[in-house]
């Protein structure tokens, strides 16, 4: 990883100016770390401990296709979307895109529904690590351990979080790097472990969890979506443009690095853990300690030792991934100051080259959740952490189809950019269609996803992504007419060099563009 970064735009101690107001983010990030950053964002580990649920109320060892599934949908996404980040030089990912070719209040409804996507799900992380820590000390330490509650811990993690995402994003590239590195290693320890001892009653099958009854034998939907899930913050590739090297060829590589190894990656490890009981056996075996199987295999076949390994890396994983979170967050809000967020979020820090300002308020707003799920009583385990997931993957489905029209409609008004058909026609239009089936499986398995039987809990968590876009057309609206010079911003998202900037359709004429100088 070390060979695809540089140190700092600005060399540490030194300063300038005003704490880098409305500076543009700048960096030297290689395809590696941008990588490293959104792979460690999915925490492998802990979907790793988290599949045989999974499994056990989808479709049983059909649970290896679902990820290979859910990373051919997003590889049909990733060639239009990698087409588009060449294009549109602006490092807001769903919400440029979209607002490039939508318009500039639909994509700031975007903006906001990504935002606060992200903020649902962080807050949700941080709840199950401060529970995940809190049973962690006391079975580590015993009676002598302090049984603190689950907001305790959670305020620790937010606080490493909060000074690592305050720092330059080499700092974080590193740290992730490091803990992206230990979680799959452990993972790699123990499904090697099965194979060299030859499974477990059934031996070892390279077939049997894809065969027709495996496949289908629960609900192939949810399984499906459950496999979409594990790409979750994968646009980060293109919210770190500005911090990239060469981002025209760093972006897209990255996109289908992290797409193609997601996918691979997870389906290889859960075939493999389930040869330690087979295709028949391993919905029996996991009924009966969906939350802890995967340790008392790791003991069974490995040891102890590794267990204990384990259980540490769950809780670091879900540090990283609320780390990979924070850092979209703040970007999100860094570009977003451009336009209709106040301008101070566009601050860069001098010395760390980092989105300070914007990283500062993402911390208030995660601190403030936690505040509010503690007094709300909620449990963190069983409410908390499953509601925010339900509301992040419906925000996530949305996003997609989204950008998929944006896609079409950009390239269809700016044909001189690409002649390809496939990446801007046929695999967006293929994008929308598979995620509109999905958007309609989210509805149907919502108390699924969700764990509660409650209809105003569901409706209310179905609403949150509407009312997350009307916050931002709305928004988007006030500044036009209170600062209309701001909301003309929204137009500065570039174009590859030597193209007509296309701009974003006016407000009176959809489809009008609005030629600019070229980035």
């Amino acid at each position: 990883m070390s060979t695809e970064q540089t140190a700092s735009p600005q060399r540490p101690g030194e300063r300038t100016g005003d704490m880098g107001a409305g500076q543009k983010l700048q960096g030297r990030l290689g395809t590696a770390s941008i990588v490293f950053m959104v792979l460690a964002a999915a925490a492998p580990l802990t979907i790793f401990l988290a599949s045989p649920v999974n499994l056990l109320i989808s479709n049983g060892p059909g649970i290896v296709f679902d990820y290979l599934a859910g990373a051919v949908i997003m590889m049909v996404f990733a060639a239009g979307y990698a087409v588009m980040t060449v294009h549109v030089k602006k490092a807001g990912a769903f919400y440029s895109y979209i607002s490039a070719a939508l318009g500039r209040r639909v994509g700031v409804g975007a903006g906001f529904l990504a935002a606060g996507s992200y903020f649902a799900m962080q807050s949700g992380i941080y709840a199950y690590f401060g529970y995940s820590l809190n049973g962690l000390v006391v079975q580590f330490f015993g009676k002598s351990a302090p049984n603190m509650p689950w907001w305790c811990w959670g305020l620790v993690a937010l606080a490493a979080v909060s000074w690592l995402g305050y720092h330059n994003i080499d700092l974080s590239a590193r740290v992730l790097g490091v803990a992206l590195l230990l979680e799959v290693l452990v993972i790699v320890i123990l499904d090697a472990t099965i194979l060299i001892r030859g499974g477990g009653d059934e031996g070892i099958s390279a077939t049997s969890v894809f065969t027709h009854d495996a496949i289908t034998s629960g609900s192939l939907s949810l399984g499906i979506l459950f496999g979409l899930s594990v790409s979750l913050g994968f646009e980060a590739t293109a919210v770190f443009r500005d911090e990239a090297r060469d981002p025209s060829r760093t972006i897209p590589r990255a996109v289908y690095i992290t797409v193609a190894i997601s996918g691979t990656f997870y389906a290889l490890a859960m075939w493999a853990y389930i040869q330690a009981y087979g295709a028949d056996g391993i919905v029996g075996a996991v009924s009966t300690d969906p939350g802890g199987i995967v340790y008392a295999t790791t003991t069974e076949y490995v040891g102890q030792v590794l267990t204990d390994v384990m259980r540490v890396l769950a809780v670091t994983s879900m540090v990283a991934c609320t780390l990979s979170y924070h850092n979209i967050l703040a970007r999100y809000l860094h570009s977003l100051g451009s336009s209709v967020l106040p301008q101070r979020l566009t601050r860069v820090h001098p010395r760390y080259a980092s989105p300070h300002t914007a990283s500062l308020v993402t911390s208030g707003v995660a601190l403030l959740m936690l505040i509010g799920w503690t007094l709300t009583g909620f449990d963190p385990v069983s409410q908390i952490l499953p509601w925010q997931i339900a509301v992040g993957t419906a925000c996530f489905v949305i996003l997609l189809i989204g950008t998929s029209v944006s896609i079409i409609v950009f390239f269809r008004r700016n044909p001189e950019l690409e002649r390809r058909r496939w990446p801007v026609l046929v695999s967006p239009a293929l994008s929308i269609a598979l995620n509109v089936v999905l958007l309609v499986l989210v509805a149907r398995s919502f108390s699924t996803l969700s764990g509660t039987s409650s209809a105003v809990v569901n409706w209310s968590l179905k609403a949150a992504p509407l009312v997350l876009i009307a916050a931002g057309v709305i928004t988007a609206t006030c500044v036009k007419k209170l600062r209309p010079e701001r909301y003309a911003a929204l137009d500065d998202h570039g174009t590859a060099d030597g193209a007509q900037q296309p701009g974003a359709p006016s407000e009176d004429d959809p489809a009008a563009s609005h030629p600019g100088p070229v980035s």
